[in-house]
């Protein structure tokens, strides 16, 4: 069975709650669910009924249970989210070309690219009835009317592939979460150069995205600083705990670092030739800020060892003018590769011997 989040599960339980005009049972609820459906009827699937609901008053869902006259057992009481209850505030209106990209945007960012309080946010506007995926509520598929016409067709929306910006790291969700509730992290870090990850100790305060990666910004407990760490260099989870003491978070935390990256990314450069034509060609011409001088292309970056393993990545594409020191770095990498083929040849050659 496909495990379901306990988000995706809570607002499955929403929208079946504001998809009826005369609610729902819990039974009725267990079999239209999703993360309810096919799960055995008993205290752990009433508890986590009981949770997904506290969950949804926590957002400021108002949930409206309807008991009949006589029924103790309430196995007959009837849940629902009045239509306009979570209506926004009478200052707060969007037309429809607005509420079009507000509908995009969260599609597009489908899961941990919003902070807590956007995703509440977003759970409101997407319960409200005009807001549901860009359609009018009445023509949602799989909406229960009392008034639809039958022969309504569903409309082909529904079935469209919608593109999703999911954050490729995996230490994204532990360390935005810790980030949001303003618990300290702990974790190994790696870093260039170095054998032996080491274990850091950080107060996050933000994760931002420069040029395509994601980054921690936040102060390194260890070394009494503020440190920006690239995700993609946490080699073990991310456990978080409380801190001794709360710490604040400068509010400028994350346009400072993004101004300092952006700082680094003017001052570092790095001169390339290319192979007219080639992908990397392609690729490094069309990079932010690259010119040509000479016919040397000046590549930007904000990390050395990173384009270290772009531009070795490119083999023979690219050679690399200057400085030496960026030369050094892809010489090697290049010939950590070379090494790693050499090794297998010759572990294909003796066991071509040992059969002969």
């Amino acid at each position: 069975m496909t495990r379901i989040e306990a988000e995706e599960r809570q607002f499955s339980l929403l929208l079946a709650l504001v998809d009826t005009s005369t609610g729902f049972t819990k039974h009725e609820l267990f079999e239209r669910v999703a993360g309810y459906q096919g799960q055995p009827v008993g205290d752990a699937l009433e508890r986590m009924f009981e949770r997904d609901k506290d969950a949804l008053r926590e957002h400021g869902i108002v949930i409206d249970v309807v008991q009949p006259p006589g029924d103790d057992s309430n196995h007959e009481a009837r849940y629902r989210v009045l239509d306009g209850i979570l209506g926004d505030p009478a200052e707060l209106q969007f037309d429809a070309e607005e509420r079009d990209l507000l509908d995009l945007a969260l599609r597009v960012w489908h899961e941990g690219g919003l902070t807590e309080e956007a995703q509440r946010a977003a759970l409101k506007l997407r319960a409200d009835p005009e807001f549901r995926g860009g359609l009018p509520l009445e023509r949602t598929p799989g909406r229960m009317t009392d008034h639809a016409p039958a022969d309504v067709a569903a409309p082909a929306t529904a079935s469209i592939l919608q593109a999703r910006q999911r954050p490729r790291e995996s230490a994204f969700q532990a360390l935005k979460r810790a980030a949001d509730r303003g618990r300290e992290v702990v974790f190994d870090y790696l870093k260039p150069g170095e054998r032996t990850p080491r274990a850091r100790t950080v107060q996050p305060w933000a994760t931002v995205l420069f040029r395509g990666r994601w980054m921690l910004v936040g102060h390194d407990l260890g070394a009494e600083d503020t440190r920006t760490f690239l995700m993609q260099r946490i080699v073990s989870p991310v456990r978080d705990r409380a801190p001794k003491r709360p710490f604040e978070v400068p509010a400028d935390a994350a346009a400072a670092a993004l101004a300092k990256l952006e700082e680094i990314w003017a001052g570092a450069a790095v001169g390339v030739h290319v192979v007219p034509g080639s992908d990397a060609d392609i690729r490094l011409r069309h990079r932010r800020d690259t010119t040509e001088e000479d016919g040397v292309l000046v590549v930007h970056h904000a990390d050395r060892h990173l384009i270290a393993d772009e531009l070795a990545g490119f083999g023979s594409d690219v050679s690399v003018a200057w400085p030496e020191e960026q030369r050094a770095l892809v010489r090697q990498r290049l010939e950590r590769i070379r090494d790693a083929h050499a090794d297998d040849d010759a572990a294909g050659e003796q066991a071509e011997g040992s059969a002969a």
